[in-house]
């Protein structure tokens, strides 16, 4: 018989305890306004994507093509383009096709048979472009490309220490989704 009322004692001790603390415990309220401890300044994080840029989706359209040629000159109306690589910037062109089946990009230079995409970019005293090349020694397919919703292309200028940071200098993104991923982009 003793021992109920002891554990009843502990029971209403533990009770009594835990009404206490919770009366008395402190709530954000508590103090006065103004006082906190500041901290120094952590080092700098990664930079994310907000300087990553990317063109929408393009048709091609050549300039002046031959059957076994053709160029598309892309204006950069973003960057500076000369200065923007000269500084380390990446620039990146993807090559989007479209069937009935499915949507591939490909990451370029991209070779299908004898046609071949690829591009640079050009400063002259005009503009800064980006320039996707065409080739087709079996002259096939030049004209095949352009002005269709199936075939598109699209670049990505990727900062020179986001480049730096992800390493894509080493190691282009095979498909525009996997660059999408890497960067964060939209």
């Amino acid at each position: 018989m003793k021992t109920t009322p002891l554990n009843l004692w502990k029971l209403v001790f533990y009770l009594l305890m835990g009404l206490t603390i919770t009366l008395t415990s402190c709530s954000g309220k508590d103090g006065a306004d103004g006082e906190s401890i500041k901290g120094d300044q952590g080092p700098a994080g990664i930079d994310g994507n907000a300087n990553v840029i990317t063109s929408n989706w393009k048709q091609i359209q050549w300039s002046d093509p031959v059957p076994s040629e053709g160029n598309m000159y892309l204006d950069v109306p973003e960057v500076n383009l000369a200065e923007f690589v000269e500084t380390g910037g990446l620039v990146m062109m993807y090559f989007q096709v479209t069937s009935t089946e499915s949507v591939v990009t490909y990451a370029l230079p991209f070779m299908y048979k004898t046609a071949s995409l690829s591009f640079y970019t050009q400063t002259t005293d005009v503009a800064d472009n980006i320039v996707l090349n065409m080739k087709d020694p079996d002259e096939q397919s030049i004209y095949d490309v352009q002005n269709t919703e199936s075939f598109k292309i699209r670049y990505v200028l990727v900062p020179a220490n986001v480049a730096d940071q992800t390493g894509l200098a080493d190691n282009i993104p095979p498909t525009f989704e996997d660059a999408k991923f890497l960067l964060g982009i939209d």
